[in-house]
């Protein structure tokens, strides 16, 4: 993300120094000069701020599909786990159960 991020700064800031390079050395007035120029700040401080809500969108979509897949990874284990245990309580109940009705020199060692 940072080497995108590096290169849109880098498109932008090129793209400002590039229309003011233009603009100085194109023949027009110093009035004249300026206004262009601040149109074009005006549109790159634009399509930037477009740029951003676009990144921000996606960063924002990208977690929530990550959040949405964590839960449901998360509830898929949590049911497995659920039914790890009851699995071992009944393992373990129709062991004991079994003990239970046997005198103690009917249980077996171990």
């Amino acid at each position: 993300m940072s080497n995108r991020t590096d290169f849109v700064a880098g498109f932008i800031l090129g793209g400002l120094l590039g229309t003011a390079m233009a603009l100085l050395y194109a023949p027009r007035s110093g009035e004249e000069t300026r206004d262009r120029l601040m149109e074009s700040a005006e549109d790159l401080r634009e399509r930037a701020r477009e740029r951003a809500d676009e990144v921000v969108r996606k960063v924002r979509d990208a977690t929530d599909d990550l959040s949405q897949r964590s839960r449901t990874t998360l509830d898929e284990s949590a049911a497995k786990l659920r039914d790890v245990i009851d699995r071992g309580r009944e393992a373990f109940d129709e062991r004991t159960r079994g003990k239970r009705g046997m005198g103690p020199e009917q249980r077996p060692e171990g």
